[in-house]
C-alpha cells in the first residue's frame, strides 16, 4: 500500500512539474498501473522463453489471478486461465544438467526481455500515460533485478547474481533437482514404484539434503504413510540449519502431513496436533502465502469438527491450487466435510473431481470407500 501511494505521488509530481494539468496526472496514474502489470508479465514471458530455449521444465502456466475459468493441457504443460487477467505465473524447474547454467541463462533472457520492454515504453509510448508507464516499468525492473527469493517467488536478479554464488547445501539441492523432478512427475501419474526408485537414487547420490528428504516424504505421503513422513521431516528439521525460505515450505509440509497423520489415526492428536498447528502458523509468518494453505487449514477445521468452515476452506484451496495432487487432496477434504454435514450428493461431486486428478491417491480412495458404505 505504501509503495502504491509513493508511486502515485511521484507520478503526480512529475506531471505537476511539467505543468501538464490534472488530466495528465490521471493519465500518468493509469500508465503507472499499466506498467506495474506489464513489467512483471514481460520478465515472466522472458523467463518462459529462456526456459524453453535452454531446456528447463515448464510444468504449468497460469494466466491471471483469483478463480479458475478454464484449464487445458498441451503435452506436459497445463495452461490455466483465471478470472482477473493481470498476472502471469509459471512452474519452472531444472530438468537436465548443467542445472545452474541453464537456470542462469533463462534468468538472463528474462532480464533482457524486461529491459527491452522498459526501453520500448520510453521510446514508443507518448504523453503522460507513456511517462507513467515508463517510470513504473523502470521502477519494477529495478525491483526485479534485486536478488530476492521467498516462498513461491524467485526474482530475476536472484537468478542472475545469487544463483552462481550458491554454497552448500543449497547448491546440491539444485544439482539434485532434475532427478527429484522426475520422481515428482512419476507421482503425478501415480507411478509410485518409479517415484520410489528415483527417491532411492537421490538418497544414494545426494544423501541428507532437502531435495532428497522432501522427495522421500512425498513418496511416503503418496503411499498413505503419513506418520513415517512426519518423523522423517521432524528429524531433518532438528538435524539441520534450514534457511527461512525452505523452512516455510517444510513447515507447510509438516502441517499437512501432521493433520493427515492425525486424521488417519496413525499418530495421536493430543501430541501432534499442537505441533502441526504451530508449523502452519510459522509457515505463514515466514512468508508462505496464507491463501495457498487454505486446503491444509480446511483439513484442520474438519479434524476439529468445524465442517462448515472446512467446506469453505477446502473449496478455496481446490479453486486456487495449481498442483493436481494438492488439488485432489483438497477435494478429498471437501468431500469428507460434505459427508460430515450429511450432504452425500455434494460429497460425490467433489470426489468425482478428485478422481479425475489422482484416482490412486490414498485419501481419494479411502473417501470413495467411506462414501460407498454410506
Amino acid at each position: 500500500m505504501l509503495v502504491t501511494v509513493v508511486g502515485a505521488v511521484v507520478l503526480a509530481a512529475v506531471e505537476l512539474v511539467l505543468g501538464t494539468g490534472f488530466a495528465n496526472v490521471v493519465a500518468g496514474w493509469f500508465g503507472g498501473v499499466a506498467g506495474a502489470i506489464l513489467l512483471p508479465v514481460a520478465t515472466q514471458v522472458g523467463l518462459l522463453l529462456g526456459s524453453v530455449i535452454f531446456g528447463l521444465r515448464v510444468r504449468q502456466v497460469v494466466f491471471g489471478a483469483m478463480r479458475e475459468v478454464a484449464s487445458f493441457k498441451r503435452g506436459s504443460v497445463t495452461f490455466t486461465f483465471r478470472a482477473l487477467p493481470v498476472t502471469l505465473r509459471a512452474q519452472i524447474g531444472p530438468w537436465r544438467s548443467p542445472v545452474i547454467l541453464r537456470c542462469w541463462l533463462a534468468g538472463l533472457v528474462s532480464a533482457l526481455v524486461g529491459v527491452a520492454a522498459v526501453a520500448a515504453a520510453w521510446l514508443w509510448v507518448p504523453g503522460a500515460f507513456g511517462r507513467g508507464l515508463a517510470l513504473a516499468m523502470s521502477a519494477f525492473m529495478l525491483v526485479k533485478l534485486w536478488p530476492k527469493r521467498v516462498p513461491l517467488t524467485t526474482s530475476t536478479g536472484w537468478l542472475l547474481f545469487s544463483l552462481p554464488r550458491m554454497t552448500e547445501p543449497e547448491r546440491s539441492d539444485f544439482l539434485a533437482a532434475p532427478l527429484a523432478a522426475r520422481a515428482y512427475e512419476a507421482l503425478r501419474i501415480g507411478d509410485l514404484d518409479t517415484a520410489q526408485a528415483r527417491a532411492d537414487e537421490l538418497a544414494e547420490r545426494f544423501p541428507g539434503i532437502n531435495a532428497t528428504v522432501s522427495c522421500q516424504i512425498a513418496v511416503l505421503e503418496s503411499r498413505g504413510l503419513y506418520a513415517p513422513g512426519v518423523l522423517l521431516l521432524l528429524k531433518f528439521l532438528s538435524d539441520n540449519d534450514v534457511p527461512p525460505r525452505k523452512m516455510a515450505y517444510l513447515l507447510a509440509g509438516l502441517a499437512g502431513l501432521g493433520f493427515k497423520a492425525v486424521e488417519s489415526g496413525q499418530m495421536p492428536a493430543d501430541s501432534l496436533l499442537p505441533t502441526a498447528k504451530k508449523a502452519l502458523q510459522d509457515a505463514v509468518q515466514l512468508g508462505y502465502p496464507e491463501f495457498e494453505l487454505n486446503g491444509t487449514s480446511g483439513l484442520l477445521a474438519l479434524i476439529e469438527g468445524d465442517a462448515d468452515n472446512a467446506v469453505r476452506l477446502a473449496t478455496s484451496g481446490a479453486d486456487y491450487n495449481h498442483s493436481p495432487l494438492s488439488r485432489a487432496d483438497d477435494l478429498a477434504t471437501l468431500a469428507r466435510a460434505h459427508m460430515a454435514l450429511r450432504d452425500n450428493a455434494s460429497a460425490r461431486t467433489a470426489l468425482a473431481r478428485a478422481e479425475e486428478l489422482a484416482p490412486w491417491s490414498p485419501r481419494v480412495t479411502e473417501t470413495r470407500q467411506r462414501l460407498s458404505v454410506n
